[in-house]
């Protein structure tokens, strides 16, 4: 297993794509799409309320043809940043960080945005 980055810097900016971003709780039902083409790790999933959004595969054990459990908590929160922000790294997966700014703000921002700082 790769170490992660314990810090990033921001080298292209990144807005949030989301306001309303799928969120669930290990245990719960989530619905379960297609893959996305560009980030391969993830598929279209949907919450127990309707929200829908991409979720890492990784998170999800298939109970059924387009269901499964969730296995750990989520929410697909995004940061919107820009060039030269440094952010705390704080998980990983499929290649996008989850990463924390100064002001004590959680997200994700896709990997391509950012480098080791």
């Amino acid at each position: 297993m790769t170490a992660l980055p314990q810090r990033v810097r921001v080298i292209a900016p990144h807005i949030t794509s989301d306001a309303n971003p799928v969120r669930f709780r290990a245990g719960d039902t989530v619905g379960v799409g297609h893959h996305d083409r560009q980030w391969t790790a993830y598929v279209w999933g949907t919450d127990l309320v309707g929200r829908a959004g991409w979720v890492p595969d990784a998170y999800i054990e298939m109970t059924g043809a387009h269901e499964g459990t969730a296995l750990r908590d989520y929410d697909a929160t995004e940061l919107t940043v820009a060039r030269g922000d440094a952010l705390d790294v704080l998980d990983e997966a499929g290649g996008w960080y989850l990463c924390r700014t100064a002001t004590g703000q959680s997200g994700w921002v896709p990997g391509n945005v950012v480098e080791p700082a």
